[in-house]
């Protein structure tokens, strides 16, 4: 007999209010934990002049880069430690821990002396921080988007994985809203002296908020009956499929431009607007903060309308957005220095971005089967976003320093593409309307 998701719910009542539930406790956790590991990039230019002050502000930057990256290295140990244990213990225990890291490691960095106070010491803090942050968030992201798509139906499950990546989207746009008034309201010699410790201490007490709210909620009715049905089948269960190693390279391939959606487009946007290009430090981050609201409201769409359409069609288009609109849309804020090109390039960028968004979740948990399944989906979404997503940052700003050209970091991004454009060819068709198995 082989096991499947499905056969638990076959005849059991919709629990509509627990979907409700466990999709609005999944979103607000996810919220915060992206706003908390995000964050950093955001501040990124005021933590090189606290942490390591040099006479060229670029190799301030790769260095602040290095330790961004720091945190994504953690994230394949949290997925491993973390993606195991949702499936022995459950789904609340792991969320709780991994709300709670994050919450020290926001405030860590918030309390990290500057290089003039205290020398290295500061920046041991740091890196310490962003280790806590990237077990957590390796932990969270993978088990989160698994239970998503499992609550789903059939024809829903695009729809239902989506809301983790819009969660994801908000908890950046939050960071950069965060970041955008306090530029505003305190000025760049404030911002840069002490105002950029305040969304980390913020994040921390957000993140303590939802640490409460979930020990209120009892673990999910579907876990309990994933239990159950574990205890019925016993050792005899045998995978129905195994063959995973194609399905990883293919999942693996996908999250490279999905990484860089939010990597290049959203996080190292302020950066790349105001220290590299010469745009206005407010003003690169309220255009992120507008294509960050606009990507996280179109996400779910996007999910939707690949539950009707099937996910190769989705990422196809976006690649090929990515392809054809990447070179004109950074070319005309390094030539501009504008906000407004900024903007478009977020709210035009933003359609692409949302499709890959919406799908990228329930397409992953789809092709990587079997009663494995936790363990391989965290880790591999832990490996991809560390490998796109946590280089982006660094990879960019070293392209810039290399050539000497603000428009290199194109590269980057159309490397990835290709690389997303090539695994999407191999998504099955009829993927979407495949039973879990």
């Amino acid at each position: 007999m082989t096991y499947t998701p499905h056969q638990v719910r076959l005849g059991a009542p919709d629990r509509k209010p627990s979907r409700r539930r466990t999709l609005a406790l999944v979103a607000v956790g996810n919220v915060f934990e992206w706003y908390d590991f995000t964050v950093y990039g955001f501040v990124a230019p005021q933590i090189a002049k606290t942490f390591f002050p040099a006479a060229d502000p670029l190799a301030g930057l790769l260095s602040t880069f290095v330790i961004f990256f720091v945190g994504f290295l953690a994230r394949p140990i949290g997925a491993l430690v973390f993606g195991s244990l949702a499936d022995r213990v459950g789904r609340k225990p792991v969320m709780l821990v991994s709300m709670s890291l994050m919450a020290g490691g926001a405030l860590i960095i918030g309390f990290a002396p500057g290089h003039a106070t205290a020398g290295s010491l500061g920046t041991v803090l740091v890196v310490l921080g962003r280790l806590v942050q990237g077990l957590s968030a390796g932990g969270e992201q993978g088990a989160a988007g698994i239970f998503l798509v499992e609550w789903a139906g059939p024809r829903q499950r695009g729809f239902y994985g989506s809301f983790l990546n819009s969660a994801a989207t908000t908890g950046v746009l939050l960071g950069a809203l965060l970041t955008a008034a306090l530029n505003t309201v305190l000025g760049a010699s404030a911002m840069a002296e002490w105002g950029w410790r305040i969304p980390f201490f913020v994040g921390a007490v957000l993140a303590v908020f939802v640490l409460v709210a979930r020990r209120r909620v009892e673990e999910t009715p579907v876990f309990r009956e994933l239990q159950a049905a574990h205890e019925q089948v016993g050792a005899a269960a045998v995978d129905a499929r195994s063959g995973n190693g194609k399905a990883f390279f293919i999942a693996f391939g996908l999250i490279a431009l999905w990484a860089t959606t939010t990597g290049v487009t959203l996080t190292f946007m302020p950066t790349f607007a105001f220290s590299i290009v010469g745009v206005d430090g407010a003003g690169g981050l309220w255009a992120t903060v507008l294509g960050s609201a606009m990507t996280a409201g179109l996400i779910p769409v996007g999910g939707w309308v690949s539950d009707r359409v099937g996910r190769r069609p989705m990422f196809l288009f976006t690649a090929i957005g990515y392809l054809v609109l990447t070179v004109p849309l950074f070319a005309l804020i390094v030539e501009t220095k504008a906000f407004w090109s900024v903007l478009l390039l977020e709210f035009v960028l933003a359609f692409f971005s949302a499709a890959i968004g919406g799908t990228a979740v329930a397409t992953i948990v789809e092709l990587l089967t079997g009663r494995r399944r936790g363990l391989m989906v965290t880790m591999t979404l832990a490996l991809g976003v560390t490998i796109f997503g946590g280089l982006a940052t660094y990879a960019c700003t070293w392209l810039i320093s290399v050539t000497g050209q603000p428009l290199s970091v194109v590269y980057w991004v159309l490397g990835l593409t290709v690389i997303t454009l090539v695994a999407a060819i191999f998504i099955p068709r009829d993927l979407h309307l495949r039973k879990l198995a």
